[in-house]
């Protein structure tokens, strides 16, 4: 049997180290075989092992964090869809050589006067490298100012894993009634979130509810009439 012994992260080598151990070949072997995985860097073995012995190996990757984008108001009343338009960007950085994730659409309140057919905001995870995530957010921001049909598109932007309380409740709270763009820039505000009008500010109310639900698919999902 085999199993993860250790899990460390190199900040000054920018590195995350997860560490394999198991009796005879079992350690070695999990450390290589997910050493042969598409974007680790390389595996130290640093106990051979054999027999009874342990063996070790540490599987050594980059260390990314993690990006979450909401995206709102790409769409008008007779052309485009949001959900479409998002995932199609998150594409097009893939092939610009960003790790592109995840795409969630999160449902709103359907009888919002302003939805354009089905209201729904879009969540797009990603991972990314520190120091590159200015150029990930100007990239997002350059393609949704030349593809976008709406003169109402706004982001937001969610670094890190965890998700404040508040954001949560905020984001059931759009999925529940009517919300306004006043709210969600003060909410953003407190939260030091970064929510920024591309073409204008009425996609701000569901691009930051799109942060909140982005971990819960059945909810995110869910419709509220």
């Amino acid at each position: 049997a085999a199993g993860i012994e250790e899990v460390a992260i190199d900040e000054e080598a920018k590195e995350v180290k997860v560490t394999h151990g198991g009796l005879a070949g079992a350690g070695v072997g999990a450390g290589m075989c997910r050493g042969m995985g598409e974007g680790v860097k390389y595996v130290d073995v640093l106990e051979v092992g054999g027999g009874s012995k342990e063996g070790k190996a540490t599987v050594v990757t980059p260390k990314y964090e993690k990006l979450v984008i909401g995206i709102d108001d790409t769409d008008v009343k007779d052309a485009g869809a949001t959900w479409t338009m998002a995932h199609n960007i998150g594409l097009q950085l893939k092939e610009e050589g960003f790790e592109y994730l995840d795409h969630i659409i999160v449902q709103l309140f359907p009888h919002n006067p302003h939805k354009t057919q089905n209201c729904v905001s879009i969540a797009l995870t990603f991972a990314v490298m520190e120091e590159d995530k200015d150029k990930l957010i100007s990239r997002l921001i350059e393609i949704l100012e030349h593809d976008t049909l709406s003169d109402k598109t706004a982001i937001a932007i969610l670094e890190g894993i965890g998700i404040p309380p508040e954001l949560r409740e905020y984001a059931m709270a759009t999925k529940t009634g009517m919300m306004d763009v006043e709210t969600a820039e003060k909410l953003a505000e407190e939260l030091d979130i970064p929510l920024i009008a591309v073409t204008g500010d009425q996609g701000k109310v569901g691009a930051l509810a799109a942060l909140g639900l982005h971990d819960d698919v059945d909810e995110a999902v869910k419709v509220y009439y």
